[in-house]
Parts: C-alpha cells; structure tokens; sequence
C-alpha cells in the first residue's frame, strides 16, 4: 500500500470517528434535555397543588348544580312555628309638629306576645317540571301574625289631643319569599320577602286604629355545627297612606338556635318600631324583647 492510500484511508476513519462522536454527543444532549422536561412536567409543586385543587373545586360546584339527580324531584317543604315573649313597650303621643314638646304623652310598660308562622316552599319545582337543571333559587309562601298584649292597659292623655287606650295590638301579614341561596330550610339560607300586612294598633276610635300596606325584607340562617347557629330577620313595612299622612315601621328579630332531627329551638331578640302621623298628630310605639320559638319541619 503506497503512502498515498494509507493517508487518505487515515482521514476516511477519523473523519468516521468524528462524525460517530458528534451524533453520540447529540444523543447525550437530547437524552439530557427530554429527561429534563418529563422530570419538569411530573414535578409537585405547592402552585401547580392548589392550581389543580382550586379547578377541582369549581368542577365539582358545576356537577352539584348541573349532574346531581336529587335537583330533578320535587320536594315540597313545610315549617310550622310559634313562640312567645317578653319585653317592654314604649309610647310617645302628641303634636307631629313638635316632637320634642315637652307636653307629649309617654308611657313604658311590660307585654306579653305570641307569634305564629307557616311556610311552605315548592323546592324544585321548575326543574322537575321543566326538565332544565337550575340554580337553588326556589319560591315559597308564608302566613303569619304577631299578637302583643299589654300587662296593663295603656291611657295616653297629652294636652290638647284627645287621649288614646290601648290593651293590645294585633298584625297578620301573607306574602311571597325567594330563597337565592339554600338547598332547603334546614340549611344555611338567604330569603328575600315581600307581602301585604294589616295591623290593628288597639287605639279604637282614633286616626291609628288600623294600618295596612305591604311589607318587604330578608331572612337568613347559618349553621355553625350541625345542630347549633344563627338566624335572624329584617322586615321594613310601606303603610297605605294619603298624601297628608307619614308612617314608619321595622322589625328586627335576631338570635340562636338549636336543632334536634326536625325541631328547632330558637332564642331571639327583637326590636320593632312603629310611627304614625295623621290629622296633625304623632304615636310612635317600640317593642324590645326575648322571644323563645318551637319550629317544626316537614
């Protein structure tokens, strides 16, 4: 073999061996970096744990509302309660004109109240008899009425009105709810409200004899533990008037309760406001109180 060929056969095999290392090297490097990746994507993160927790959560929120079959039944709710109570009731009569004359009539004594309510709710109606899958939105009636009785009978005399007798008060109110936030009763619950009252103040023969209007407020409920929480309820009252006459009314009930299977026992405080102007003259009546209810479901 002349020099020539063992030459240009030398560089044949290096150039070879050049070329086999730059591929190996190349496969080294792609192995390195796919290894890489596939570590990087399988790697536990605290981020990627609560990105992937967080989608979770909002899928199961849209299976609850849209899968579970339990939203297709109708289920019709019924609630019977009653409670009674104590408190102090306070009176202030005289001219609309001057509310802080000094010849006002005033008068604070102790009553006794019951108090009733009905509610019934047509849970799941649209959805059962529609066949579309909706929100927990569902509608409701109720009747109820609040009887409050003076321990003794109240003569309110300021001067130059005529005097005003009262024993005992008397309000029926009927309307419609909307609970936007609850599966039913016996969870925790956002109601809105809106009905008709008629109230008879106990004041015969005066312009304050009997009121009526509508009414409209809220009611809610929170659960704490699974027998134990809180509730509570606003109602603003919208008496019919004349355009010569002004009125004013609230109730305000709040407090804890308790719950053993289908009984509920419920202590509450309240506070309710009434105010009257008509034919130049003002009565304001307040109500404070402990309430103590029985609540039956069905």
């Amino acid at each position: 073999m002349s020099f020539r060929k063992t030459y240009l056969l030398s560089i044949l095999l290096m150039s070879t061996w050049a070329v086999s290392l730059h591929a190996q090297g190349k496969r080294v490097v792609t192995y390195i970096e796919d290894v890489q990746e596939e570590r990087k994507s399988t790697r536990w993160t605290l981020t990627e744990w609560l990105r992937i927790k967080e989608r979770m959560k909002m899928m199961d929120v849209w299976l609850a509302m849209f899968s579970d079959p339990k939203k297709d039944k109708f289920a019709p709710e019924l609630s019977l309660q009653y409670g009674q109570s104590r408190g102090l009731s306070l009176f202030r009569y005289g001219d609309a004109a001057d509310f802080q004359d000094s010849t006002w009539a005033t008068s604070e004594t102790e009553h006794k109240k019951e108090h009733g309510r009905l509610q019934f709710w047509f849970t799941n109606l649209v959805s059962s008899t529609t066949g579309l899958r909706t929100l927990d939105i569902d509608l409701g009636i109720e009747a109820s009425f609040i009887n409050r009785f003076m321990v003794e009978q109240q003569t309110l005399t300021p001067a130059a009105f005529p005097a005003l007798a009262t024993g005992t008060d008397k309000t029926q109110l009927s309307g419609v709810n909307l609970r936007i936030f609850g599966a039913n009763e016996q969870d925790s619950f956002l109601v809105g409200k809106i009905g008709k009252f008629n109230r008879s103040s106990g004041f015969a023969d005066s312009p304050f004899a009997s009121t009526s209007g509508t009414y409209y407020g809220g009611e809610m409920a929170l659960y704490f533990l699974r027998f134990l929480g809180a509730e509570g309820q606003y109602l603003s009252f919208k008496p019919q008037l004349s355009d010569a006459e002004k009125a004013k009314a609230s109730n305000i009930e709040y407090g804890a309760f308790l719950e053993i299977y289908n009984v509920r026992f419920i202590y509450s405080l309240y506070d309710h406001n009434w105010s009257q102007e008509k034919e130049g003259v003002r009565l304001d009546s307040r109500e404070q109180g402990r309430m103590l209810t029985l609540r039956l479901y069905f």
